[in-house]
């Protein structure tokens, strides 16, 4: 035998001892989980070794998936926070604007007040002046009839007188009354 096996052997034989040392001190519990670590412990360090990978994938994966979503969150935050702004100036404009033509409207109104004074005065001056030249007008219709009345009376006083002197008959009075209310009716008329 060669050297490097027969060293070999020493090792293998001295971990036997020290394996059936240790097999003698260790309970039943523990007598397992070493034949069972060498049985089959390249297969559990291999599945540790998958597991802890696996682990780390996952991890890594759920780490790049946190950053996609805060970032996606902050260009959400920004995309929502313009949005707003826009609205905000929209709202402001328009708000403006309707400041803009309720001046206008103000304005346009205070003018229509302005012409509805005008035309009320005006038409309170031609409703004086028509009243004035209605009053003037049947105050001289007034006198006029006055003056008819007048001149009536003194006719009806002198065909009467005449009457009274001349004795007249009372068709000649009938007709010479009835000519005088005709003539009266047409002068009012």
């Amino acid at each position: 035998m060669s050297k490097a096996k027969t060293s070999q052997a020493t090792k293998s034989s001295k971990a036997a001892v020290s394996s059936e040392t240790k097999a003698e001190t260790l309970n039943p519990k523990q007598q397992l989980s070493e034949i069972r670590n060498l049985l089959f412990g390249e297969q559990v360090s291999s599945l540790q070794a998958t597991i802890k990978k696996l682990n780390d994938d996952t991890n890594a994966r759920l780490n790049d998936l946190e950053k996609l979503i805060n970032k996606n969150n902050t260009e959400s935050n920004k995309q929502l926070e313009k949005l707003s702004q826009q609205i905000a100036e929209d709202l402001e404009t328009n708000r403006l604007e309707h400041v803009s033509q309720e001046g206008i409207l103000e304005e346009k109104l205070e003018g229509l007040s302005g012409q509805l004074d005008s035309y009320q005065q005006e038409a309170e001056k031609e409703f004086k002046q028509t009243h004035d030249l209605i009053a003037k007008n049947t105050s001289d219709m007034n006198k006029s009839l006055k003056a008819e009345v007048d001149k009536l009376s003194k006719q009806i006083e002198k065909v009467s007188s005449e009457l009274g002197t001349n004795k007249a008959d009372r068709k000649t009075l009938a007709t010479l009354l009835e000519s005088m209310a005709t003539n009266l009716t047409e002068s009012q008329a």
